[in-house]
């Protein structure tokens, strides 16, 4: 059950509204660089918002004012990275003053909730209650689900979204007033936050047991959506690990034995030799006989369901290459003795690959050459001396064309004697499309050409560039 996020018809309409009072307040002339990216602006709340502004978090919260106060109608509005403010005088609630539900804007398609109720994710639950609840936050649109290309867990409200990164259990706002504002509002979401129309969201059944341990990420990326293998009993395939069970019943909630259906070394329990002055402890598997497991193992498996979730031990310690590594009748554990960091083996992903499922149930995505296509259009394939050159870019996914939104990239221009100019890309927009403007470059003749790459700034095992050249002439 895969939650996708699309374009609405909305989008034109209320951004068109809005906008026209944006225009005029961006064109002010106290406007003020932030210290977070070259190209933001921002302004000071205006005095009609101040409390207001301060009782939702300020700053710390709502992230930085990024335009002036515009009027509509009988509403004074101004927008915050993460949402938009406005005053009503005849509103008669909260004292006039309500977020203006731009969640509309984004088109959210509902998959996963089959009618039903939807919850707060627990996760968020704190952050919520203290900017007002649903009074504040509007109605859920979304259950919470993990965003593939953003690497986060989301939740979308009418006036507000929640995010949070796997490897961070710190709750966040979604950059709703960035995207509902565009360009008009010269401001680059800061990394993390920013709105993906385009995303794949796979939904996260199993996501409340999850929480229950100190680290989310360590069981790494869902590689597929949830599949109900019988009726009410749901499987879910992890990087790491494959869960089972009922969601609605987390007493049935269990790991699937992958080192065991792998083929992965079993001995034979034997006596204890070693102690925690050994930096060993002792788990009998059958009395008095069983394995002993280094303390770090131990450790991350008391941080994450105990032995209950990983089994007993299967074998004792063996070195796998530059690692140290024990499994357990769930999962496997390597310790990384150069980093002194513990991970799980990516058995998920090896158990994916002996599985016969439908190709769209897979939702893991990685970035490289055969997954995305970058396109580039030149203003002019040869520019005259001292003009500008633009380059318009999009870039997609190679499967389904579908934008990749969000990514930035980095562009290098080298001349013929060797010296290279070097620029940042602004992120894509939700079609995939970007452009920079090359200035002039002075130090070249008429008839030189310039080769450029442009390289995405992504994670991936190898570089995702394009290269290609144009004359001066």
């Amino acid at each position: 059950m895969a939650v996708k996020i699309k374009n609405s018809i909305l989008k034109p309409l209320v951004t068109f509204i809005f906008l026209i009072f944006l225009l005029s307040a961006c064109n002010q002339n106290n406007l003020s660089a932030t210290n977070n990216h070259p190209n933001n602006r921002v302004y000071a709340v205006d005095k009609i918002f101040r409390d207001y502004y301060k009782k939702l978090g300020g700053t710390e919260v709502f992230g930085s004012i990024i335009s002036e106060v515009f009027t509509f109608e009988e509403n004074q509005c101004q927008y915050t990275e993460n949402a938009l403010m406005c005053f009503n005088p005849t509103f008669n609630q909260n004292d006039g003053y309500l977020l203006f539900p731009i969640g509309v804007l984004f088109g959210i398609d509902n998959a996963g909730t089959n009618g039903s109720t939807i919850q707060v994710y627990e996760e968020f639950r704190n952050l919520y209650e203290l900017v007002g609840g649903e009074a504040t936050t509007g109605k859920p649109m979304t259950i919470a689900g993990y965003n593939i290309q953003e690497k986060r867990i989301e939740q979308y409200f009418e006036n507000i979204g929640f995010y949070q990164k796997l490897d961070d259990r710190k709750s966040n706002l979604l950059a709703y007033g960035v995207y509902a504002c565009d360009e008009k509002c010269r401001f680059t979401a800061k990394y993390g936050s920013a709105v993906n129309v385009n995303a794949q969201v796979v939904s996260l059944p199993f996501l409340p047991f999850m929480a229950r341990f100190e680290y989310l990420n360590a069981f790494g990326e869902p590689l597929t959506a949830p599949l109900e293998i019988q009726s009410g009993l749901y499987q879910q395939v992890f990087k790491n690990v494959v869960l089972l069970g009922n969601p609605d019943l987390p007493e049935t909630i269990h790991l699937l034995d992958l080192p065991v259906r792998l083929g992965f070394k079993q001995d034979s329990p034997g006596p204890q030799i070693y102690s925690s002055e050994d930096n060993m402890v002792f788990y009998i598997v059958s009395s008095p006989y069983g394995f002993h497991v280094p303390t770090v193992f131990d450790q991350f498996i008391t941080q994450h369901g105990g032995r209950e979730l990983s089994g007993n031990p299967l074998s004792e310690v063996y070195q796998e290459g530059d690692r140290i590594r024990q499994c357990y009748q769930n999962y496997c554990l390597d310790y990384f003795p150069n980093a002194k960091d513990v991970r799980m083996v990516d058995l998920g992903q090896q158990f994916l690959q002996t599985m016969n499922i439908e190709t769209e149930d897979v939702v893991h995505f990685e970035y490289s050459s055969e997954t995305v296509i970058i396109q580039v259009s030149e203003k002019s394939q040869h520019v005259a001396l001292n003009e500008a050159q633009e380059l318009k870019i999009q870039i997609l996914r190679s499967g389904d064309q579908t934008p990749l939104q969000n990514i930035e990239a980095k562009l290098k221009i080298t001349l013929p004697n060797g010296s290279e100019y070097n620029y940042s890309v602004p992120a894509t927009d939700e079609y995939g499309i970007t452009q920079i403007t090359i200035p002039a470059i002075k130090r070249v003749q008429n008839g030189s050409v310039l080769t450029y790459a442009l390289c995405l700034d992504v994670p991936s095992d190898e570089p995702i560039c394009i290269k290609d050249s144009y004359l001066i002439w």
